[in-house]
């Protein structure tokens, strides 16, 4: 456990790592404000010397990091608003058409859901099916019970009718809950939603984690402009890949997979086209602003380590 270090310790530590303050008075603030960890040890990679652990490049300055930092602050706050977009537009599509197939009494029940008992597959992943539809159905009971005395809607429709519609459950599951909901509908749902983004219903489903992925990132603050996603969340093989002539290593597109361009791609798709070139219009004048605060490194570097293609901006284009 590394001991407590006062902002000027912090600073002087810096220092002897080749770190350098055009304002230390500004950088004291700054570092007390946001502290130590999130800023040096979050983005100080991109300025540290290779080779090295801790040793910055030459003239590398902490109000560079700090760009970077704030670079990063301000595409969170970017794709979150847009990602709401598609989990607003999504909420209600799931609501809507669980609704027609299902109605609004007793709804929460496994055979409502895809537990393959018209389909062949083995006793194992049958069970696994029904448990997770089970799970589900428990958490969403659970969400109610401990929402009913804080949410107004939630309290009067359980009081005057014993149940909450789906268009109005679908307003208190977490996006995450919300993502495996969709999940587990029936397939011929999932098709009809689907079809709303011309895209087929394992697309949805795939596109639909990813978003809830880095709603959590944004949503808890955590780095996302480097970010790498588990390979379970990997986007499927699309147009964009293609248009856009993106390189493969093996078999697999080396951008656009696994990283913040795959999340471009999806909101490309599931946006309309006028909310996807807002998106893009901010996206685009938070890099050019931070090229103009980086020094020491080119902002080739940062577009490299958001694993963006050379040709990113031709994605508004299409």
């Amino acid at each position: 456990m590394k001991e407590f270090k006062t902002i000027n310790e912090q600073i002087d530590l810096l220092k002897n790592r080749g770190l350098q303050f055009n304002d230390e008075v500004l950088a004291n603030k700054l570092l007390l404000n946001n502290n130590y960890y999130n800023i040096i040890n979050g983005y100080k990679e991109p300025f540290i010397t290779a080779g090295t652990k801790d040793n910055f490049i030459n003239q590398a300055t902490f109000e560079e990091i700090f760009a970077l930092y704030d670079f990063d602050k301000s595409i969170k706050d970017i794709l979150l608003e847009h990602i709401l977009k598609v989990e607003n537009n999504l909420r209600s599509l799931i609501a809507y058409y669980f609704s027609k197939y299902h109605g609004n009494d007793n709804y929460l029940k496994l055979s409502n859901f895809e537990d393959f008992s018209s389909v062949n597959v083995n006793l194992e992943t049958k069970q696994n099916r029904i448990k997770d539809i089970q799970n589900l159905i428990s958490s969403i009971n659970k969400e109610i019970a401990n929402t009913i005395n804080s949410k107004e809607y939630i309290k009067h429709y359980m009081i005057e009718y014993g149940f909450v519609p789906p268009w109005v459950l679908v307003n208190i599951l977490s996006f995450g809950k919300l993502s495996k909901f969709l999940e587990l509908m029936k397939q011929n749902e999932r098709i009809e939603i689907s079809k709303n983004f011309n895209i087929t219903e394992n697309e949805l489903v795939q596109y639909t984690k990813l978003l809830s992925y880095f709603r959590n990132l944004c949503a808890h603050d955590d780095r996302i402009y480097n970010a790498t996603l588990p390979k379970f969340l990997y986007i499927p093989d699309n147009q964009y890949h293609i248009i856009l002539n993106i390189g493969k290593t093996g078999t697999m597109y080396t951008h656009g997979k696994n990283d913040l361009f795959a999340l471009i791609i999806a909101l490309k798709i599931m946006l309309s086209e006028t909310d996807f070139r807002r998106l893009y219009n901010k996206i685009y004048g938070r890099i050019k602003s931070l090229e103009k605060k980086l020094v020491v490194i080119k902002i080739d570097v940062i577009l490299s380590k958001m694993n963006f293609p050379k040709n990113w901006r031709d994605i508004k284009k299409f």
